[in-house]
């Protein structure tokens, strides 16, 4: 009865897919998901499988699905009032980076020094892969995060450029995914912040679309025409260069991720006029008149008292 019940739910999840700036399901239906993220890393879910280890390796799996099937359950639950209609996975670099290569750098998430692609396709087939699949069994959505965050500092055919054209061309090429491309979408990249055009120009006005286009073009080539969500810099909160240089895709089927935090867009605790927040947010995204707007990060915690930091941001 289970499986019965977990496969309706996955085969009434209508493909979506973007029209105008909505989303719309395949009878032309307006849709707006609704949901959380979270990652499989220990760490982060205040070690509630398992404890601290130096890496993660296939002993890791099993219980690491087990903790998602319960986190999918309560999510959807709707007799514990849990409405989600979208989960956003990080594919964490704990399970791409190789603990055996060098380490260059500090050990911060924007370190790519130890990421290894014949880790990203195993754990694809062993765990991410599967984590979507239970994901789609319970009705919700998925977008897909690329491993770590962006360095402060990202410039047009740098290494981190090429990073991210080997994560999304070697994941965007499995079948799975292109077979579940109305349901599983692709944000390009977390938090950029400087971005630099090829001719070294910080946040020039080319830099967002010459850094994010050939990473959309090398998953498209690849036969993925799902929903892509595209990053601005700043960490995710300016996208004025993308109204005069867009991103171009084949198969139309893009938007733009957006985080959005306390102190964010001219507002905070002591400056919270609803309309000035959404003018200060239009000037700031203003692609959201064109395309499509996912907030993949959010948080509005107040401030502690001795100003240090939010009170519950974490």
């Amino acid at each position: 009865l289970l499986v019965n019940l977990s496969a309706s739910a996955q085969d009434a999840l209508p493909d979506l897919r973007v029209s105008g700036k909505h989303l719309v399901d395949p009878e032309g239906n307006k849709v707006v998901l609704h949901g959380v993220m979270d990652t499989p890393n220990r760490y982060f879910n205040g070690w509630r499988w398992q404890g601290w280890k130096p890496a993660y390796n296939d002993e890791d799996v099993e219980p690491c699905l087990d903790y998602f099937e319960k986190l999918f359950t309560a999510i959807t639950d709707h007799e514990q009032g849990a409405y989600c209609t979208v989960f956003r996975l990080h594919l964490d670099p704990c399970w791409t980076n190789d603990p055996n290569l060098p380490q260059v750098g500090d050990g911060g998430e924007q370190n790519i020094s130890q990421f290894s692609k014949s880790r990203l396709i195993k754990y694809w087939n062993k765990l991410y892969a599967e984590l979507v699949k239970k994901a789609l069994a319970h009705g919700l959505y998925v977008i897909l995060r690329p491993p770590g965050v962006c360095p402060h500092d990202i410039k047009v055919g740098d290494a981190y450029q090429s990073y991210l054209k080997t994560v999304w061309g070697t994941v965007s090429a499995a079948n799975f995914l292109k077979d579940n491309a109305g349901k599983v979408s692709i944000e390009l990249a977390n938090e950029p912040v400087d971005v630099y055009d090829s001719n070294g120009q910080k946040n020039s006005s080319v830099a967002l679309r010459d850094f994010f286009q050939p990473v959309v073009d090398v998953i498209r080539a690849n036969g993925f025409n799902g929903i892509l969500w595209v990053p601005g810099s700043g960490y995710q909160s300016w996208y004025n260069n993308y109204a005069q240089y867009p991103i171009t895709d084949p198969a139309d089927n893009f938007g733009y991720a957006v985080h959005v935090y306390p102190g964010w867009y001219g507002a905070s605790d002591k400056s919270y006029n609803h309309q000035s927040f959404i003018n200060q947010f239009h000037t700031q995204v203003p692609v959201v008149d064109t395309n499509p707007i996912m907030v993949t990060e959010i948080d509005w915690s107040p401030e502690n008292p001795d100003g240090e930091g939010k009170y519950n941001e974490w």
